[in-house]
């Protein structure tokens, strides 16, 4: 298995923050479209690191 890259785990870091804001946003009772932008990062900073993988442009 390949070392992930450091851009991977900036991403994989900002993924589990905007998780971690996405359930505070939740628990507190924030409003909708908060919670919709720590999800949609979240699924971005883990499609990146997907499309960031070793070997992805071959």
């Amino acid at each position: 298995m390949a070392k992930p890259t450091p851009l991977q785990m900036r991403n994989a870091l900002a993924a589990v923050l905007m998780a971690a804001g996405f359930i505070w946003n939740v628990v507190t009772g924030g409003p909708w479209w908060l919670g919709a932008i720590f999800a949609v990062g979240t699924l971005l900073s883990c499609a990146s690191i997907y499309l960031n993988r070793p070997g992805a442009k071959s």
